[in-house]
């Protein structure tokens, strides 16, 4: 049968290799990127039973939370970091905020690395000093692409200035010593408030306005609807998971077949979604070609269930889509293909 979203799978008894849920004292979450499209996911699972308190760079908090305690972000030396949260003592740390412009950071390189390896920097300084348990959100792009999909054990290899950034901010957290889950993603797509269209979105919209894209057949791998992340760092929060996890959808398919899932579920025409070649579009960073994350080892380890591609996408239609898309249409670009989109 069809994958429901993710759940969380209560297990009858204590599962070998699991971490135990620890007795529940409320977490005091200091959510970095709380404005951003995994941010927005994350805030519904915290607020019922955690002290948040919420950081960005923009004026405000997300507006579906307007009585969240809000701090906008005045700089990501570690000084600032602990300035910021000494009085919130936070018991653990969500990083969703990170630079995923991934042919821009080619000509960016310094707001790259201050965005995904100086903020992480200052992350555990935090911790360290509040002793926090940090959950650090990473991306497919830390591997080649040339045998995926990979899991979590499988050996790294980035090429390019945003995946070189992401894995230096893994190797941080690892060699930092501090408690604390990476969890991989992929293709992140999701609604929310104030956002830029992502891959699903820009394509939604431009169906729908019966305008041809062109989406590479080249590029193999799965996605992942940024609810099933919200749950998966959730869980992970609550174990006080340590270590390398996957979250994605269930499945290996090509940019292509994921547009023509999308037209077949919005019922547009099919014929609207043309072939094209990596290499035809001229991008500036290298994309994974053979890529994709499993998630079986992280189904075990934190007790989830991801559904597969075809479902993650009805259930981010089912819930409204995007705001853009069930008004006005978008345009992204032909150029929209894999970017890790937060």
């Amino acid at each position: 049968g069809r994958r429901r979203p993710a759940v969380v799978i209560p297990p009858a008894a204590p599962v070998a290799g699991r971490p135990r849920a620890r007795p529940r004292v409320k977490p005091r979450v200091l959510l970095v990127g709380c404005n951003g499209r995994l941010g927005q996911h994350v805030l519904p699972l915290l607020l019922p039973d955690c002290d948040v308190l919420g950081v960005g760079v923009e004026e405000a908090g997300p507006p579906a939370a307007p009585s969240l305690r809000y701090c906008r972000l005045a700089g990501r030396g570690a000084a600032d970091w602990l300035k910021l949260a000494a009085e919130f003592r936070p018991t653990a740390v969500l990083n969703a905020a990170a630079y995923t412009q991934v042919d821009l950071a080619e000509r960016e390189r310094e707001a790259c690395w201050r965005a995904n390896v100086d903020l992480v920097r200052g992350l555990l300084a935090v911790c360290r000093v509040h002793g926090a348990w940090l959950g650090q959100v990473s991306t497919d792009y830390v591997f080649d692409g040339t045998r995926g999909p990979y899991g979590p054990a499988d050996a790294p290899h980035a090429r390019g200035v945003y995946a070189r950034s992401k894995l230096a901010a893994e190797n941080l957290v690892r060699g930092s010593g501090q408690p604390a889950a990476i969890v991989r993603t992929i293709v992140l797509f999701g609604r929310g408030t104030r956002l830029k269209a992502d891959f699903f979105e820009w394509a939604a919209g431009e169906l729908l306005a019966g305008r041809p894209i062109c989406v590479v057949t080249d590029q193999l791998g799965n996605c992942c609807w940024a609810g099933d992340l919200a749950l998966a760092l959730r869980r992970a929060l609550d174990l006080r998971a340590t270590g390398l996890y996957h979250a994605a959808a269930h499945g290996q398919e090509s940019r292509h077949a994921m547009a023509l899932r999308l037209a077949a579920l919005l019922r547009a025409d099919a014929q609207l979604v043309k072939p094209i070649m990596s290499a035809e579009l001229g991008q500036a960073a290298p994309r994974p070609l053979r890529g994709g994350l499993r998630v079986d080892e992280t189904e075990t380890a934190l007790g989830l269930r991801f559904p597969d591609i075809g479902t993650a996408l009805e259930t981010w239609w089912s819930q409204g889509g995007s705001p853009t898309v069930r008004g006005t249409t978008g345009s992204a670009g032909s150029g929209r293909t894999n970017e890790e989109s937060r």
